[in-house]
């Protein structure tokens, strides 16, 4: 079949949404959080920063609702710290930034491989996965909205095999047989379906394809990866996840795949979303408990060990995933380390702590799953591996 790429941009970069979670609304909940458990020393730490220190970081944009709205919050209550934005650019290139040093940190929605490093390390270096630490941030799911004008319902149908299908240019009519069959009360147009899907290197498409491979793997032939998909004819290739939720809002009957978050940003998405058909065979709809439910199903992860896509349990959502920050092991500033490892281990952990909210409030508020309890301890127990010039421990319970 004849593969023809449109490539568009983003009508601009994600917004930092705070509309709904004003900074006065994100104050400490009575009884709720840290204080009422226990302090913890280091989430009380992380607030304080006794010398002035600028930091910045790209990558995910399955990540950028979470990182603009906490680093909000965070920079709001900390006068010390300055974080210059975060450059939703995408997983791929958030990996080669941090490589070649130009953020302090990288996102990414699947974890940095040997292979990331050897793409993109300037010549002559030969740097390890040893020297760099990955922290886990944020838990979401990957939503599969779609654009028919004058349909009568807000959801339909798909299971992995349709999906496929779909992407690889194979089922291309809305009302075809097999998009029919599992909507079959549903009075289904004979329009072409628009393929939307990313054209940067994404973590996203990774998480999608991680499903499309592990629920339909005799149709979805290929591994997950992070590379731009070969699309069907009249495909559009959007630029991060705003990218492609724009294009498939402005698109008549497309169809693509966006993080969870940005139904939020993007409230015209939430007329059509597709419910996917998990692994006990229910069809299920993106939300909070869904995703909640996938990572329960695989508490133990890491960064050889990620997937949590496809997964048993009736109201399981079956397409969703972690996104990570990846650090560099040892920081030769120590102030710019001490306020990358603070905010971190801020935002990768629920709790109020003086006078506010911690990172993963922020993200249930954006459409994120908080961290389950062992996946924030994992990140604190990652942090502090961090070394700064004299090989000391960064990450620590007092305000320096």
């Amino acid at each position: 079949m004849k593969m023809k790429r449109t490539v568009r941009l983003a009508l601009g970069t994600t917004a930092v949404v705070i509309s709904a979670i004003s900074l006065a609304a994100m104050s400490v909940i009575p009884g709720a959080g840290a204080e009422a458990r226990g302090a913890d020393p280091y989430l009380a730490a992380d607030m304080q920063l006794s010398t002035a220190a600028t930091i910045g970081g790209a990558g995910s944009t399955f990540a950028a609702p979470l990182e603009n709205a906490a680093q909000a919050l965070y920079t709001a209550h900390n006068p010390n710290a300055t974080i210059n934005g975060y450059q939703a650019v995408g997983s791929g290139t958030g990996e080669a930034d941090v490589i070649k040093k130009l953020v302090n940190w990288g996102g990414t929605d699947v974890p940095m491989a040997q292979a990331d490093i050897n793409k993109n390390e300037p010549a002559g270096d030969q740097y390890t996965t040893s020297e760099f630490l990955q922290i886990p941030i944020g838990l979401g799911g990957v939503a599969i909205p779609f654009n028919i004008p004058g349909l009568k319902v807000k959801s339909l149908v798909f299971n992995a095999t349709v999906l496929a299908n779909i992407y690889l240019g194979k089922v291309f009519y809305w009302n075809s047989a097999a998009i029919q069959g599992l909507n079959p009360k549903v009075k289904l147009p004979h329009d072409r379906i628009i393929v939307v899907a990313r054209g940067d290197s994404s973590g996203t498409t990774y998480i999608f394809t991680n499903f499309l491979h592990a629920a339909a793997p005799t149709v979805w032939t290929t591994v997950p990866a992070k590379t731009p998909l070969s699309l069907p004819t009249f495909g559009i290739a959007g630029s991060g996840n705003a990218g492609v939720a724009s294009d498939i809002e402005n698109t008549p009957y497309a169809i693509g795949y966006v993080e969870y978050s940005y139904l939020l940003l993007n409230p015209n998405l939430i007329k059509g979303v597709g419910a996917i058909v998990n692994k006990s065979g229910d069809a299920v709809l993106p939300s909070v408990e869904g995703v909640s439910l996938a990572a329960a199903a695989r508490p133990a992860i890491s960064p050889t060990g990620f997937s949590i896509v496809y997964q048993w349990g009736s109201k399981t959502y079956p397409i969703a995933g972690y996104t990570w920050a990846v650090i560099w092991k040892s920081q030769t500033n120590d102030a710019v380390g001490t306020l990358l490892v603070k905010y971190l281990d801020w935002l990768s952990h629920s709790g109020a702590v003086n006078g506010t909210t911690a990172g993963q409030d922020v993200a249930a508020l954006q459409g994120y799953v908080p961290l389950p309890t062992n996946i924030q301890a994992l990140a604190r127990s990652t942090l502090l591996k961090c070394t700064g010039s004299h090989n000391q421990v960064l990450l620590t319970t007092n305000g320096s």
